[in-house]
């Protein structure tokens, strides 16, 4: 069984859902402007990114598993440190 086509699908699913929660939080931002808001919005970012890149990196085929599995971790430790702020902020 081929999961690239159900991975690719899976990275392209979380962009334009990290992008949807970006939006959504641009939304609330203006609503009640905090500063742990525009945390939270920028982690959706990263979210957004990180699906954006590393299914752009499958669909050209050309990318080795290590390096993307690097890229995720990347991704996933910048989101963790900006939602730890968001923690932070008052």
């Amino acid at each position: 069984m081929d999961f690239s086509t159900w991975t690719n699908a899976a990275f392209a699913a979380v962009a334009v859902f990290g992008l949807v929660l970006f939006g959504l939080s641009l939304l609330a931002l203006r609503r009640a402007p905090s500063p742990r808001m525009g945390l939270v919005a920028s982690g959706f970012l990263v979210v957004a990114l990180q699906g954006i890149v590393i299914g752009v990196l499958l669909f050209a085929g050309g990318a080795s598993p290590d390096l993307l599995l690097f890229l995720s971790a990347v991704f996933e430790v910048v989101l963790l440190v900006v939602l730890f702020a968001a923690t932070l902020v008052r």
